[in-house]
């Protein structure tokens, strides 16, 4: 009985420890992203930037695109251009636009590695002009699915307690 309470005051204990690490690592990454400054360069369809956020390395925009048009918004794609302090592109990602009904508003988010970001122009272009580009952000990993932390979790109780 003494061997298993021994045991579980060191659980507690890594856990308690695991958590706080992860809460303060999340809290320390987010406070290093900055707002940005974005400019929209479309009138139809009608894009909505909620947040453009950087760090020295990388950083994401996210935002609403409504289709303001009488027509279905087909065969286009958002071109975000990322510029530094300087005025120099930094690099260029596209978001592909595809078959929004009219009237019909949908999210979009877009993830980059680039270095000192500035500022962002966002305007758009057709899909065959953007598929020459290799920038494509069509699909974005969903974090909430990630196993990683579980993984690390588990091998750290193996090798506390192996």
């Amino acid at each position: 009985m003494k061997r298993m309470k021994t045991f579980f005051k060191y659980f507690l204990a890594f856990a308690i420890v695991y958590i706080l690490v992860d809460v303060l690592s999340y809290m320390l990454i987010k406070s290093t992203y900055t707002a940005k400054n974005y400019e929209v360069n479309i009138d139809t369809p009608q894009v909505t930037v909620n947040e453009i956020k950087t760090t020295a390395l990388n950083g994401y925009v996210n935002g609403t695109i409504t289709n303001n048009s009488d027509l279905v918004l087909t065969g286009k794609a958002l071109k975000l251009d990322y510029y530094t302090k300087h005025g120099v592109l930094a690099g260029t990602k596209y978001v592909l636009v595809d078959n929004v009904l009219q009237g019909e508003t949908i999210d979009f988010e877009s993830k980059f590695n680039f270095d000192n970001v500035d500022n962002v122009k966002i305007s758009i272009v057709d899909a065959l002009e953007a598929q020459q580009s290799a920038d494509w952000d069509i699909s974005l990993d969903d974090f909430s699915k990630d196993k990683i932390n579980w993984f690390i979790l588990l091998g750290a109780l193996i090798v506390v307690f192996g």
